[in-house]
């Protein structure tokens, strides 16, 4: 599995990707706007980030606004990699303009091997996020030494209070599917979904004073 960055970005802005990078073909976006207070964000999906669309899907549930940045191609796909504080589209900034809180889902690859990494300038939501997952057993920091998530030109930060930025390792990333996560970049199953995935979306949505999500792929 790569290293999350392990090369400097190849565009420096969202729009600079969409110049050369046809939508459909290269990439899609799904956003679902139920004017919700909340909007959860993949913005590396699809197969870039492969695995973290369906889970901001499954957090997001049914009570929360949707945006996921779907990387199409399946050959280097981490060449439609654009870092948070250049991932800005219009489409995601009205959402976070209504939004109280934003959650944004990323793995990190490599790095930070058996952990989960709760960043963002919401300190409060970091916290009670990092608390939750503690609780079901999963490995948390909240004092990491990157990935932070604090800029305040992070997408995440641009909500009314703020946000989190969740950044999961690979391995543990792996522990949430059954399959493939390549398998799930596009055609989730929720029969592949395990327990561990489970878990992670419950803890999120309590920390987010939310339902129990249980949500299905199918209700997207």
């Amino acid at each position: 599995m790569p290293r999350k960055n392990a090369k400097r970005d190849v565009y420096s802005s969202l729009d600079a990707l969409k110049e050369r990078h046809p939508r459909w073909k290269h990439y899609n976006l799904r956003i679902f706007d139920l004017r919700a207070p909340i909007t959860v964000v993949a913005p590396h999906g699809g197969y870039i980030e492969a695995g973290t669309s369906y889970l901001a899907q499954r957090v997001a549930g049914s009570d929360c606004n949707l945006f996921d940045f779907q990387g199409l191609l399946k050959t280097k796909p981490n060449r439609l990699h654009v870092t948070s504080v250049n991932f800005h589209d219009p489409l995601l900034q009205e959402l976070l303009q209504r939004s109280r809180l934003a959650v944004s889902i990323h793995s990190m690859g490599v790095e930070g091997a058996g952990e989960i990494w709760v960043g963002g300038l919401n300190r409060e939501l970091r916290q009670a996020v990092a608390e939750e997952l503690q609780k079901v057993g999963f490995t948390v920091r909240t004092d990491m030494p990157k990935y932070r998530g604090e800029h305040r030109r992070n997408f995440v930060n641009t909500a009314a209070e703020h946000g989190v930025q969740i950044e999961i390792s690979g391995d543990v990333l792996d522990s949430f599917y059954a399959c493939s996560k390549a398998d799930f970049a596009l055609h989730p199953s929720d029969s592949e979904a395990t327990s561990r995935l489970e878990s992670f979306v419950r803890a999120c949505r309590k920390a987010l004073k939310l339902s129990d999500g249980a949500v299905s792929c199918r209700h997207r």
